[in-house]
């Protein structure tokens, strides 16, 4: 996940001065995150699959950065969606997860 955020730095930093770029918002965020995730639990071309799920998990990644949390506590899978972060929701800790 931060090889995809420095590379997401270098690319906003990294474009031409006189021009800014327009990152995407977080209904684009949402929408692009659900597809992704949609064609990741897909069959098929084992790449294109595999390819997907990194798409979403980059994704999911941005939509944390937002403020945004996937489910709340307590809450079974199947319910589970993204919103804006609260204090019953569940947060997504980067840094824990890669020193398990």
């Amino acid at each position: 996940m931060r090889t995809a955020l420095a590379a997401l730095a270098l690319v906003v930093t990294a474009g031409d001065a006189g021009a800014q770029q327009q990152l995407p918002t977080v209904p684009e965020l949402l929408t692009a995150e659900r597809k992704a995730s949609q064609a990741c639990e897909g069959s098929g071309d084992a790449d294109v699959v595999r390819e997907q799920c990194r798409l979403r998990d980059r994704l999911s990644g941005r939509l944390a950065q937002a403020g945004y949390c996937w489910g709340r506590k307590g809450q079974g899978d199947e319910k589970k969606q993204w919103h804006a972060c609260q204090p019953d929701s569940i947060y997504e800790d980067d840094i824990e997860a890669v020193q398990r």
